[in-house]
């Protein structure tokens, strides 16, 4: 029997005619309570109670299966509770409404929706037409699926194409979205449109995004739906159509087809839809409403969250809610609970706390500042050893930082040693295909004085040209200036680069008086001349456009989040001039990254997690506990991101740091650069270096 402390029998044995807000910080027992509030409910009602239990990741859901079927205490509500996924749940509602549903997942599925079977839709909307009939062949190519993108997009904040379907409710949606916190979400969707020539200006008003995309929204949405065609965003959206509709005709459900009790785990993440849905739920079925979480540990507002809904929940589904608070850690030591409070408190837009540790021993805390990165390497590799010796378990050490980037020299320096590592999905930029093409150039470069056929070295020349600018020529320039440069006949790069300096055809534009080929030379002969690894790859990140940060493309291309050159050219500098090696070992780690599962899964149960060394960014750290923790480049502009500017934007940053630091059971590290300014949060959580 486990013994339950005051603050979970609060809310275990709270009336049952409640709903429920439920705060709980990291450690604090939450699956747990959460069992144990629908076992005392079956226990003192006399008639059956029926619970929907609902997660938000396939892991969380067969973990909360896991203890309800195999723990004889919860015996009693094993056939009384429906544990799902919200997903999961509005999927049945498309099977059990819709004859042969196709289910779209794939870029190619997106491609053939958006071409074929919206094609009737879209050549009656002028913008969209445009943007997939014109514009340059990158635009054109990739228009399909980021124009169904954007068509779920619109899905995950709400709108809804038969009650928001005129200008006045649209509007009216609209202004209600901003005053949540999500005016930056719309902006973005405005930015996406321009950036695909369906809108002209950024500074779209509201009023021109219906009447350019929003009314061809309202077609294509009806469209799939009569059509059968779900993607996987419209498993929730059908399911709430379904379920409003029925609400709004008063076809409501009681008996064994409802539910007596809805409780909705980790709430702090849930996004527009998903509140719409979980109030049609609970409104058909006039249920009783438990909301579970922390706003404090709201770190996905980037995926179209927000912790406005567990700020004010009696605002958003217009019922009373009673507040439980749990108020004992049983995760982290005393230390880590004491500062990671203080932290937090810099936040205004949440709901204070007191939270006391279970444990009253201290964490080691340590702030160590590294000459180089060299420097942080050999000091992670010396605590990974010593805890190998030791024998201790696979959750015994992570490495957690802000930016993929920064992870990516550990990466290769744990394959070059062929030490095992578990790798998050975050970190698949190794599988991009322009990190391939990277590695390509590097090996080029290797062979830059090296005679070889003509052939060859035309390939490379223009290989290089795809990158020195944005986009790559198109195939009529390539032709051309494969004719022009064959002339030539050059037998090494260098002499190939010569003859593209004389080049005075079209070249990304006009190319007046051969600047554009002069300009295009310089660079490759900037990153050929690089004497050493490290040269070379500020040489790229410098002076080819093709590599460097791009919106637009990291919507295909994970590489262009976040390029990886400031971190690779550091790590690089203990090759010198060694090109084989350093290529070497980069394949080396790409061949060691192995498959994790997608965002919304877990690794836990999974053989990844028993790698001796965890690497992830601090997204990824949600949920996820080990005894010692190195938190990498805690410094200002990485921690919180430079990026950060508003006072929203920068108290996200700050729940991101708190979610890493709370993940340490034993020991936090945090590095920093020797000279570096020191993140604020430093001082924040008490501490000083």
């Amino acid at each position: 029997m486990v013994r339950l402390d005051d603050s979970q029998r609060a809310f275990i044995e709270a009336s049952s005619d409640q709903n429920i807000r439920l705060l709980a910080p990291a450690g604090c027992g939450k699956t747990l309570s959460l069992l144990h509030r629908c076992k005392y409910l079956v226990e003192n009602s006399s008639s059956k109670q029926r619970f929907l239990n609902v997660t938000f990741t396939r892991a969380a859901r067969d973990e909360l299966r896991a203890r309800v079927n195999e723990d004889p205490e919860f015996a009693r509500i094993r056939d009384n509770t429906e544990i799902t996924t919200l997903n999961s749940w509005g999927y049945r509602r498309i099977r059990n409404a819709a004859h042969n549903p196709r289910l779209i997942t794939s870029r190619s599925d997106f491609h053939f929706t958006m071409n074929n079977q919206l094609q009737p839709v879209w050549r009656n909307h002028e913008q969209v037409l445009g943007a997939i009939k014109n514009g340059n062949r990158w635009k054109r190519a990739n228009a399909p699926r980021n124009l169904m993108d954007m068509i779920d997009s619109l899905k995950s904040l709400g709108f809804d194409h038969v009650r928001h379907a005129t200008n006045g409710d649209f509007l009216r949606h609209w202004t209600k979205l901003e005053d949540q916190g999500l005016a930056w979400r719309l902006q973005e969707q405005i930015d996406k449109l321009v950036r695909f020539e369906v809108l002209s200006d950024s500074s779209t008003n509201a009023d021109e995004f219906y009447e350019s995309f929003y009314r061809f929204w309202i077609d294509a949405t009806a469209r799939l739906i009569d059509e059968a065609t779900f993607t996987l965003e419209d498993q929730k959206y059908f399911a709430f159509q379904d379920e409003q509709s029925n609400v709004d005709n008063g076809s409501f459900l009681s008996g064994a087809a409802a539910y007596d009790h809805v409780f909705v785990d980790e709430f702090q993440d849930i996004n527009p839809l998903d509140l719409a849905l979980v109030r049609a739920i609970v409104n058909r079925r006039r249920s009783t409403l438990t909301i579970a979480g922390d706003d404090d540990q709201a770190i996905f507002e980037w995926r179209g969250a927000t912790p406005e809904y567990i700020l004010k929940p009696d605002d958003y589904f217009e019922k009373r809610f009673v507040t439980h608070p749990l108020a004992t850690n049983y995760r982290s030591p005393a230390n880590i609970v004491e500062r990671s409070q203080m932290l937090i408190k810099h936040n205004d837009r949440r709901v204070p706390k007191q939270i006391s540790a279970f444990d009253s021993n201290s964490a080691q805390i340590d702030i160590l500042d590294l000459e180089t990165l060299a420097d942080a390497l050999d000091y992670v590799n010396e605590l990974l050893t010593t805890s190998i010796s030791l024998g201790k378990s696979p959750s015994h050490l992570a490495l957690i930082s802000r930016k993929r980037s920064q992870i990516i020299p550990y990466q290769v320096f744990f394959a070059s040693k062929d030490i095992p590592f578990c790798a998050a999905e975050d970190l698949q930029v190794f599988l991009s295909e322009t990190f391939e093409r990277l590695i390509r150039l590097l090996t080029v470069k290797e062979d830059a004085v090296r005679r070889r056929s003509t052939s060859n070295v035309l390939n490379d020349i223009i290989f290089f040209c795809d990158y020195v600018k944005r986009y790559p020529l198109n195939k009529k320039t390539k032709l051309a200036l494969r004719s022009f440069l064959q002339s030539y006949r050059p037998r090494t790069i260098s002499e190939g680069v010569d003859a593209l300096a004389d080049y005075r055809g079209e070249l990304k534009g006009k190319n007046e008086g051969g600047e554009t080929s002069l300009e295009m030379a310089d660079a490759i002969l900037q990153f050929i001349d690089a004497k050493s690894v490290t040269d070379a790859l500020l040489s790229l990140s410098a002076s080819f456009e093709g590599f460097q940060f791009d919106f637009g493309k990291g919507e295909e291309d994970i590489f262009y989040v976040d390029p990886p050159f400031l971190h690779l050219a550091e790590y690089a500098r203990q090759y010198e001039d060694d090109f084989v090696s350093f290529v070497d070992d980069i394949e080396a780690a790409k061949d060691t990254l192995v498959y994790t599962p997608p965002f919304e899964d877990d690794i836990a149960g999974a053989d990844l997690s028993k790698q001796p060394i965890h690497l992830m960014t601090a997204l990824r750290a949600k949920g996820k506990e080990f005894d010692n923790v190195v938190l990498l480049d805690v410094e200002d502009g990485i921690w919180p991101n430079r990026n950060a500017r508003s006072q929203q934007q920068l108290e996200a940053e700050r729940r991101v740091f708190y979610v890493a630091f709370t993940r340490a059971k034993e020991q936090v590290i945090m590095l920093m650069r020797k000279g570096a300014v020191p993140s604020p949060y430093v001082q924040e959580l008490g501490l000083s270096i």
